[in-house]
């Protein structure tokens, strides 16, 4: 990447951060304010470079919000560089004893670390400066990053936010239409909820639906939902406990790092015979809903994805679905919202609509997804 390209990269990065402009925010005022006590300096700053400009996004001791040239600023020098930069005493250095910091302000001592975005992007910095010359202990160098790190943090919140944002959005799954069944599903995503679902038809024509969850508190959630359906959306053409199994040696390593596990129902159609085959990995929200008016709950005592032992094999279940049969595939989420899996399979085999109960549903839960499979 060139310069040119680099800093143009650079500005759109800036750009989605969507701070410029914004006015204070103690959310980075309270990093400057602690970096100015920390190291005893009359100024410190968290200043974005962008455009040719420098801007103080938060300071103390100085005036928020102001841009001056690049050419005129520590801190341009200091964000080409992953390594903080420190200036004892900068009429001393010929990079910088012609600044009008220094020639007109009296600024002798400058010290700033560059602020990166998770894509390696180097955004601005957090500096401190001091009238006097100074030095930095490797103590005083590692309590600047540390500050630098909290600064990015902030700074990256936003991008965060919209990128795992995408990733709710993206697990809902486009409608499938299979003849002679009605699929009529409810996935209400949340960042925080660790929800999988996915139905779409394999190249051979059979029908996959899959349900589960990652148990994982915070935005982790949502990407490792993501990963996990990712996985089974790979295994479209494939028996359910190769998919399973190969899911699992895939995903392993992600909720291991995680320090969590996921559940998993995964079923494949036959929809010429009506023919399903279900592997279950410690979920147990599953249910069969006959036509005349009996319930059978599929689960079995695999364990969740990460905790089967090696070796294990997965088992397979099977089910035939004849005509007026309900498949019901659901989350913890949901159950919260409908009053248990037994209330739940009772709507379901009351309901002369499945439509407008998963709307009803709909209006009554926060997160959590629905599946009713039915054999016209």
């Amino acid at each position: 990447m060139t310069h040119l390209d680099a800093a143009a990269h650079r500005s759109a990065v800036i750009e989605a951060l969507g701070v410029l402009g914004s006015g204070p925010e103690e959310r980075f005022d309270r990093i400057t304010r602690m970096t100015q006590e920390a190291f005893g300096v009359p100024l410190s700053f968290l200043n974005i470079v962008h455009d040719g400009l420098v801007t103080a996004q938060s300071t103390q001791g100085w005036h928020q919000g102001r841009s001056a040239p690049a050419e005129q600023v520590f801190c341009s020098t200091t964000v080409l560089d992953a390594a903080p930069i420190v200036v004892p005493d900068a009429t001393l250095d010929p990079r910088f004893a012609h600044l009008a910091a220094v020639t007109e302000q009296g600024i002798r001592f400058y010290a700033g670390a560059p602020l990166s975005m998770l894509d390696g992007t180097r955004v601005g910095t957090l500096c401190i400066m001091d009238a006097v010359p100074r030095t930095m202990s490797p103590e005083d160098l590692d309590l600047l990053r540390d500050l630098a790190r909290w600064a990015e943090r902030e700074l990256g919140h936003v991008i965060e936010r919209d990128r795992v944002r995408r990733v709710v959005d993206s697990l809902v799954p486009e409608p499938v239409d299979v003849p002679g069944y009605a699929l009529h599903a409810l996935a209400l995503p949340r960042e925080d909820s660790g929800d999988v679902s996915d139905w779409r038809v394999a190249a051979d024509g059979r029908l996959h639906c899959t349900v589960g969850a990652v148990p994982v508190a915070g935005r982790a959630a949502a990407l490792l939902a993501a990963a996990v359906r990712a996985a089974v959306i790979a295994r479209t053409d494939v028996d359910t406990v190769t998919a399973i199994e190969g899911l699992e040696a895939q995903v392993a390593a992600d909720l291991s790092a995680a320090d969590t596990v996921a559940s998993l129902f995964h079923l494949r159609l036959d929809p010429a015979s009506g023919h399903v085959a279900y592997v279950d990995a410690g979920h147990g929200l599953a249910a069969v809903v006959r036509a005349d008016g009996g319930t059978e709950v599929l689960r079995s005592r695999d364990l969740p994805i990460g905790l089967q032992p090696a070796g294990t094999p997965r088992t397979t279940g099977t089910v035939e679905l004849a005509p007026g049969d309900r498949v019901v595939l659901c989350t913890d989420g949901l159950l919260a919202a409908v009053g248990g899996l037994d209330a739940l399979t009772t709507s379901v085999r009351t309901a002369d609509d499945v439509a407008d109960l998963v709307e009803r549903v709909r209006g009554d839960a926060a997160v959590g997804t629905l599946l009713v499979l039915t054999r016209d």
